[in-house]
């Protein structure tokens, strides 16, 4: 199940990139430094090409993010996503998933955008920008709705991700303070995303 295989890694590599050739730089370094679950965001060229290409790799977990409409969804579903990431709710992008039996991961940021998205049969939600509430807000969440699985996307750094564990994540989707420096950089800090992730949940 991909959401169980989200939830064992613990993290999401949200990859950027102003070319293909970018991108594939930066998915290569996460996946040496052992964050095996990216998210290619369509702001990456041709990002579809890109995710039939790299679908079947079986040591990766291929996702596709920055959905906006149903449209994207489908084509990202078509080439080979195994789920689906916005930056906010969409049925258009419910629907689509849900007719394709693939994982959607809403961007909310109220208690009742993650009512509305768990009502419609969506299991984690994405708390986006996750900076502008911090880990505390995701334990208030979970008092009322403790079913709720949660992966704070912004926000999230080597400072702070074992508070984030701490307060109730179920996995954290991290961009920028991954994709940074130099390739050498990005395996390095991804190797100890995945230390601290492994500390805090021991």
């Amino acid at each position: 199940m991909i959401l169980e295989q989200l939830k064992k890694c613990g993290i999401v590599a949200v990859i950027r990139g102003k070319s293909y050739e970018e991108a594939i730089s930066y998915m290569e370094a996460c996946l040496k430094g052992g964050v095996k679950v990216l998210e290619l965001t369509y702001t990456i060229p041709n990002v579809c090409d890109l995710i039939k290409e790299w679908s079947s790799h079986e040591d990766c977990l291929i996702g596709v993010g920055s959905v906006l409409n149903g449209k994207m969804a489908y084509d990202a579903i078509e080439a080979g996503a195994k789920y689906v990431v916005s930056p906010g709710y969409s049925d258009e992008v419910n629907n689509v998933c849900k007719a394709s039996n693939v994982l959607y991961l809403p961007g909310c940021m109220t208690v009742t955008e993650i009512m509305k998205a768990m009502d419609n049969g969506n299991k984690m939600i994405k708390l986006f920008p996750g900076d502008m509430f911090g880990p505390k807000f995701v334990k208030a969440i979970k008092a009322p709705i403790p079913n709720v699985e949660i992966m704070p996307t912004g926000g999230v750094s080597l400072d702070n991700v074992k508070e984030w564990f701490e307060n109730g994540v179920s996995c954290v989707g991290v961009g920028g303070s991954l994709i940074k420096g130099s390739l050498e950089d990005i395996e390095n800090t991804a190797k100890e995303f995945v230390k601290l992730i492994n500390e805090v949940r021991t």
